[in-house]
């Protein structure tokens, strides 16, 4: 079976697209059921895993995944900042956790 060649792909270096949605929604929701500063440290190392580990190991095998620039993945941990404060100051606010993690 023949390996798949890596993928020619330009890296993703826009300040903002549709991920960056998920970066705010999977912070704030962090943020609501655990210590934000775990929250936020889970986040922010999400970014030199997605990629420096699973963004070539899914171009082997020729999905496009987690393919940034710096200055995405910089604007990703922006990002993930607003989510936290959001899920601190609003989700809180308003509503009970269902459980707390850490």
């Amino acid at each position: 079976m023949a390996d798949k060649k890596p993928l020619n792909h330009r890296r993703n270096g826009s300040l903002f697209d549709w991920w960056s949605l998920t970066h705010i929604a999977w912070a704030a929701l962090l943020a609501w059921v655990m210590n934000p500063m775990v929250a936020l440290s889970i986040m922010v190392l999400w970014e030199p895993l997605e990629v420096l580990v699973l963004s070539p190991l899914l171009a082997k095998r020729g999905i496009s995944f987690g393919y940034e620039s710096i200055q995405n993945s910089l604007s990703d941990i922006f990002f993930d900042v607003i989510g936290v404060f959001l899920g601190v100051y609003v989700l809180t606010n308003l509503f009970d956790p269902p459980f707390f993690l850490f």
